[in-house]
């Protein structure tokens, strides 16, 4: 049985390797330390999934992002 993802499973995929590369580009100071998290994100979603891009979906998925970090640490 093959699983599909959803369009909005996807783009909190999206959101999740958004978050993740911008932490990481911070990190390297590759970034503007002025850009937020919410504009890179913004920048960077393919423009497809901008229909179920929300600031809720965003939020949601950086504090699940933060929660579970917090876990593994």
């Amino acid at each position: 049985m093959d699983m599909v993802l959803s369009k909005k499973e996807k783009t909190a995929i999206i959101i999740s390797n958004a978050i993740t590369l911008y932490s990481l580009r911070m990190q390297d100071e590759k970034i503007s330390e002025y850009q937020s998290v919410i504009d890179f994100v913004l920048k960077n979603m393919p423009e497809e999934f901008r229909t179920d891009l929300s600031m809720e979906l965003i939020d949601d998925v950086f504090t699940f992002i933060s929660e579970q970090h917090l876990k593994v640490s």
